[in-house]
This record gives structure tokens, sequence and C-alpha cells, in this order.
């Protein structure tokens, strides 16, 4: 069978898990009660995804203060729900102003101007009027970062959550005075057997492979595609990519289990679990 090497690949749209509903539960909760939330996963598992779905962040600096906004620019305020920012590989408390800041400023900014403040009071409180933040690669965080980060969560009121590998939670209990602050510790896990089985009966377009649950060869295949990537979103993305590549190739309009094999003979596959 002919293979193509892997090359630049569509992401998978988003899909909403059982895992994204949890994360969602714990955003909501950071949010009104204003607590720590620790979210952590191994590689892949769709972490990143999952917050960037439900922060809905956006750049605003390009909003004037005090004009009328257009409706698009209210409706992209309004659907904001966090300020979503990831660390730097390199970073200092310095970073994180010039970064994080910055950000959580403009999305405080942008909420006021929809209730109508301007002005000195607008500048007063542009800086604790973020419901909340989502820092992403939360483990390249140094010492003095974290310190950094716990003054501005103390000073400007917002919820956090911390998102990285497991072992993150572990860290952090050697910082007692962020630790103390921390009210919820979440694992984000990857999708069971019975979860992608139930993708990619429902919602096969998403993975652009043709999937028919009554065929034995495709039910085949399907075990194959469990089996090699373990409920790992971005291994499920690649393999699918490589599927279809493989079968475009060949001319087949149906997936076997010999087909799932050659995709994942072009992968370099990690540990999933």
């Amino acid at each position: 069978m002919q293979q193509m090497t892997e090359t630049a690949r569509p992401e998978l749209g988003f899909i909403e898990t059982k895992a994204h509903k949890r994360f969602v539960e714990l955003a909501k909760a950071c949010t009104e009660y204003r607590y720590i939330g620790i979210c952590h996963g191994r590689p892949g598992v769709g972490k990143t995804r999952s917050a960037q779905e439900y922060a809905n962040w956006t750049p605003m600096f390009d909003i004037y203060w005090g004009n009328d906004l257009a409706d698009v620019e209210q409706k992209r305020i309004r659907d904001c729900r966090a300020v979503f920012y990831t660390a730097n590989v390199s970073n200092t408390p310095r970073t994180l102003d010039d970064g994080l800041a910055r950000k959580v400023e403009s999305l405080g900014a942008a909420r006021l101007v929809l209730d109508g403040v301007s002005g000195p009071e607008m500048v007063r409180r542009k800086k604790t009027n973020c419901p909340l933040v989502i820092v992403d690669e939360a483990d390249r965080l140094t010492l003095k970062s974290f310190e950094h980060l716990r003054d501005m969560y103390d000073q400007q009121g917002f919820g956090l959550i911390l998102l990285g590998m497991p072992g993150l939670e572990k860290r952090l209990s050697r910082y007692p005075q962020l630790y103390s602050r921390v009210g919820f510790v979440h694992e984000f896990k990857s999708l069971n057997k019975d979860e992608m089985r139930f993708l990619f009966e429902r919602q096969n377009a998403t993975f652009d492979v043709p999937f028919n649950p009554e065929a034995f060869d495709d039910a085949e295949a399907l075990a194959a595609i469990i089996r090699i990537t373990r409920g790992n979103f971005r291994l499920i993305e690649r393999i699918c990519a490589q599927i279809r590549r493989i079968m475009t190739l060949n001319n087949a309009n149906s997936i076997t289990a010999e087909i799932v094999q050659a995709a994942r003979d072009c992968l370099v596959i990690g540990h999933t679990d």
C-alpha cells in the first residue's frame, strides 16, 4: 500500500466532550468564587483547545474607550468569558505585566464600556473588572512569576485557572502562599473507548474519515484507532489526517484496519497514557 509522509494538517473542529463539560464546570466555579483552579493532563488530551473554546478570547486593544461600539464589537465582548494567556518559555514578572496584565485591563475596560463607564472611573476600575484568567503552559512559570501572578490575583480579584502537565499541582503545593488559594484541582482525561465510538458514529463529518458502524471492516478499523490513540485528541487528529491521505492516494472508498496500520506507520508516537 502506498504511503505519504506527514505534512501540515488542518485541525479538527471543536468537539464537545465529557472532559470539556467538566472543564466548563471548573471555569464557572472559579469565575463565581474567584478561586484558583488547577487543570492538569497529558499532552494532546485537549486542555488548551477546551480552554480556548470556553474563554472565547479575542484581543480588544482596538476599542476606543468612550466611543460607541459597533454591534460586532459588543457581541465579542459579551461572548468573551475569560482572558486566555500562554506563558512564555522565558518569563519574568515583567513579561507578565507586558502580556497578561495588558489583556486583563483590555477585557475589563471593554466590559466597562458596555456598562457605560468612562473617564476616571474607567481608569480606576479597568484592572478589577476581569472575571477569569486562564494561563496555559503554567509549568513554564518561575517562582518569581508565580509570586507576581498571585499578587495580580489578590489585587485584581479575577478567578484563575492554571493549565499544565500532571505534577503541576504537586509543584504548586511547595508554594503555600499560592497553594492555599487553590480551590479546585481537575484532571483533564483522554477519551474513553465508548466516547471514541460515539464520536466516530455521530460526528463522522468532523473527522472527515468515512465510517460505517454496520460494516465489519469499519468497526475493525475503529478498534485499531482506539487501540493506537488511546483517546488522545492530538493523536486522533494526526492519524485521521494520514488515513485521509492514504485513502486518497490509493483511491480507497472505505476504511480498513490495514489503512489504519499504514497511517500509524507514518507517525512518530510517544507515550499517550
